[in-house]
């Protein structure tokens, strides 16, 4: 599904998310989740991004399934995009298109 999440509750993940900052994200994204709303994930602000970063994105993506809400990431950075086309995962992860356009002003 290519179109936003109507009605649904945003989260902007900005910095790093890596090995290194993924507990701490795990954490307040535990907080950010609860509740019944559908989840707009904006990462046009994630500066750096790992394996650790990926499987927490998986994990609540696999969390909001299991919940029955849809989940769908927003705008993406270049390194988010880029780890999305190497892993194969821009269409399972249901990454908004419209906004892959976009490039990172410096």
């Amino acid at each position: 599904m290519n179109e936003s999440v109507q009605n649904s509750r945003q989260i902007v993940i900005n910095g790093e998310l890596t090995i290194y900052t993924a507990c701490e994200w795990r954490d307040r994204l535990v907080n950010e989740m609860a509740g019944n709303d559908d989840i707009q994930v904006e990462l046009a602000e994630v500066s750096e991004i790992d394996s650790a970063g990926l499987q927490l994105l998986l994990a609540m993506q696999r969390q909001a399934a299991g919940e029955g809400r849809q989940l769908q990431f927003g705008q993406c950075s270049s390194v988010v995009r880029a780890l999305f086309d190497f892993a194969q995962l821009m269409q399972s992860l249901n990454v908004n298109t419209q906004s892959l356009g976009q490039e990172e002003q410096p």
